[in-house]
């Protein structure tokens, strides 16, 4: 008698247990922000930077390039949704030179405003081409993650390495260099080093979700921090289970479009601005470098 009344206290430990954790789950929320910094190495022999001497966009590109970004966001997330939003400027923009003026975020849907939904393997993302805003709407890019048993300490978190390298990236490396025997290169590819196409994070079994900053996903794990290419982005600070409601906030603002179709119109009027540019007065604007 006594053995089953402790089979049935066990068991309806475990119920609660299980009911309480389901309830964790369901209840779990967190608000965290990032910093992501953005900085190119430019070769000083390069063509562009003889071009520069004559050229005022090319110029005030280089500048621009050279000196880099950094900006802050919050995501907003539960263990199926999230928000990405830029929060704040941290540096005051530079006055244009010759009237150009430059601005730029970098791949990974870093510098946009996104939303995620983890469960359902798809993104809403804000675009914008030239004053004109569009929604991007997609599934989520797959990272096909190779996690290694190397550690380190940031913050207060024991975080776990992962790298990806997309093929996708690969295959934009060879058609760059098939097209190194035509014309000068006015791209902005071309002022840039050959960067590591290899994506690194670092991502924390302590906070178990399966999201990150920008499109990043994935990971057994919040991503804690990560690299591609010249762009890193670091948790700067998170608190789990806010008093305040989140706001997860889809964007809606613009024409609706999916990535494939966002990327090559914005591939094509980048073409036809360097190609129409004139004087040189007006602005550039690069929403996307590095794949």
């Amino acid at each position: 008698m006594k053995t089953i009344q402790i089979t049935l206290i066990s068991f309806f430990i475990l119920a609660f247990a299980k009911a309480y954790t389901a309830q964790a789950q369901q209840e779990f929320k967190a608000k965290a922000t990032y910093i992501a910094f953005t900085k190119f190495d430019l070769p000083e022999d390069s063509t562009m930077t003889k071009k520069a001497e004559s050229d005022p966009i090319v110029k005030a590109m280089m500048e621009q390039l050279k000196k880099g970004s950094k900006q802050e966001y919050t995501l907003e997330f539960t263990r199926t949704e999230s928000s990405y939003d830029k929060v704040k400027q941290l540096a005051t923009p530079s006055k244009p030179t010759n009237g150009i003026s430059i601005s730029f975020s970098a791949s990974g849907g870093v510098g946009s405003t996104i939303y995620k939904n983890i469960e359902e393997n798809s993104y809403i993302k804000q675009g914008n081409i030239m004053g004109k805003d569009f929604v991007i709407i997609d599934k989520l890019p797959s990272y096909e993650w190779k996690l290694l048993s190397e550690t380190k300490k940031i913050g207060q978190y024991t975080c776990f390495k992962a790298v990806y390298v997309s093929i996708e990236q690969e295959e934009v490396e060879e058609e760059v260099e098939d097209d190194n025997d035509d014309e000068v290169n006015t791209s902005i590819t071309s002022m840039v080093v050959e960067a590591d196409p290899t994506i690194t994070a670092w991502y924390t079994p302590d906070i178990p979700v399966s999201n990150g900053p920008g499109e990043y996903h994935g990971l057994p794990g919040l991503i804690v921090e990560v690299q591609q290419q010249e762009t890193t982005i670091l948790l700067k600070e998170i608190v789990l289970n806010p008093d305040e409601k989140l706001d997860l906030k889809k964007p809606r603002s613009g024409k609706k479009i999916n990535q494939e179709d966002f990327d090559a119109l914005q591939k094509k009027k980048s073409e036809e601005m360097m190609k129409n540019r004139g004087s040189g007065n007006g602005s550039f604007r690069v929403i996307s470098i590095g794949g």
